[in-house]
């Protein structure tokens, strides 16, 4: 998790007493926001910190994927949409180019524009080259590495069904499991947990610590 401003003010005294901080609105960015609210608290206990919530296109995207049916298997197994080791190798699977900062740059531009003062982004929505006006000025410590594979208990089809949105993820399904079938999956975490209940899919992946940061459980 990373925290950006102008970086006119690195290495400066910040002459406020309240800051506004920017943040995208699922409950995952809301969460990690006060975090940072707390973070800042410890250490500057008379600052006033506001949230203010401001939506990117990235959240466009989601609101859409959360209207989207999730995906289901016959009892043969088979699926409409799925990735397999010879897409991910010709990058034919379900990922298509987008423009660079689809969670970062609507709140970045609140930023340049003055209208916030702070921004906290999660650092894998970060771009690999940011604007030269703005500076990561602070880190959070790190939270859990893990991926977790929530999965269901019984397991009655031939060929198990697992969904995740990450290459990297996907890929180490099918090291593990060739035969396995494996789903694109978009959204938030509440929508992918929701995908998740609503589908017969026999599971999911999802990062530990954002699963913790909105509260759940690792058992």
């Amino acid at each position: 998790m990373s925290v950006e401003q102008p970086s006119k003010l690195v290495g400066g005294k910040l002459p406020l007493q309240k800051i506004v901080l920017g943040t995208r609105g699922s409950e995952l960015a809301l969460a990690q926001a006060r975090m940072v609210v707390e973070a800042l608290g410890r250490a500057w206990p008379s600052l006033n910190v506001a949230i203010e919530i401001i939506r990117t296109v990235g959240d466009e995207k989601a609101i859409a994927t959360e209207n989207a049916s999730p995906a289901r298997t016959d009892e043969s197994g088979r699926e409409s949409l799925k990735v397999t080791s010879d897409s991910l190798d010709s990058g034919q699977g379900d990922r298509k180019p987008g423009r660079k900062g689809i969670f970062t740059a609507e709140v970045e531009e609140a930023l340049i524009g003055k209208r916030i003062d702070v921004a906290v982004h999660s650092a894998k929505d970060l771009a690999s080259e940011s604007d030269r006006a703005l500076t990561i000025t602070a880190v959070l410590r790190r939270g859990a590495v893990e991926d977790l594979l929530l999965r269901r208990s019984a397991i009655r089809t031939p060929v198990i069904t697992i969904a995740t949105g990450s290459v990297r993820r996907q890929r180490q399904v099918l090291w593990t499991d060739p035969s396995a079938r494996v789903i694109p999956l978009r959204g938030n975490v509440p929508t992918r947990l929701r995908k998740f209940i609503q589908s017969n899919w026999a599971g999911i992946i999802l990062a530990r610590a954002g699963l913790e940061r909105l509260g759940f459980s690792a058992s």
